[in-house]
């Protein structure tokens, strides 16, 4: 195909210890993270059931940790030969900033029952609601800073860049090398 087809795609050119460098951080960034999720998955099962509430919003919490992690390694098909598709990054990006900022909208609703067992006498245990103040930190912290792995990383920082001796300047579509693309070849049955 002819790369002019393509004008809305932006490429980046990143060197190849660069690009293995972003591959590394995103899957030691996502990895955690989806375990994370699973742990405090299992985690809510087990709290005192006065938590109702508070215990369905960390599970949806949970859900958020487990995508966002999920988003991490997916991130890696921005990279291609060399080059950081800035269009896919962004495809990236963008959800995980609306999980970033579900998540902290639903962990501050899970903190309200939490609060009033907190100060009122129940017969919730106290270990119980201990963990159950801590799981939604812990989520939060986790999905920030998955945020964070891939703002750094999708486009690489300037300070990234400078460190691997590259400018990060915005290119069109990588062009493949050889004779120019000739017309878009049509489909279907051949003419006579």
């Amino acid at each position: 195909m002819n790369p002019g087809h393509f004008l809305h795609l932006h490429y980046m050119w990143v060197s190849p210890p660069l690009e293995a460098k972003i591959r590394y951080d995103l899957v030691r960034g996502g990895v955690p993270s989806i375990l994370a999720a699973v742990i405090s998955g299992f985690v809510v099962l087990f709290l005192d059931g006065d938590l109702m509430i508070a215990k369905l919003f960390l599970g949806i919490g949970a859900l958020c940790l487990l995508t966002a992690g999920s988003y991490l390694p997916a991130g890696r098909r921005s990279l291609s030969a060399g080059y950081v598709n800035l269009t896919i990054a962004a495809q990236v990006r963008r959800p995980l900033l609306a999980l970033v900022i579900i998540t902290a909208v639903l962990m501050g609703i899970a903190y309200l029952p939490l609060v009033i067992h907190a100060t009122e006498p129940t017969d919730v245990s106290t270990v119980s609601l201990v963990v159950a103040m801590l799981v939604p930190v812990v989520i939060l912290f986790l999905v920030v800073m998955n945020y964070l792995i891939v703002r750094r990383s999708l486009p690489p920082a300037p300070a990234i860049l400078h460190r691997y001796g590259l400018s990060g300047e915005i290119l069109g579509p990588p062009t493949q090398s050889g004779p120019p693309a000739g017309p878009p070849r049509r489909w279907g049955p051949p003419q006579a």
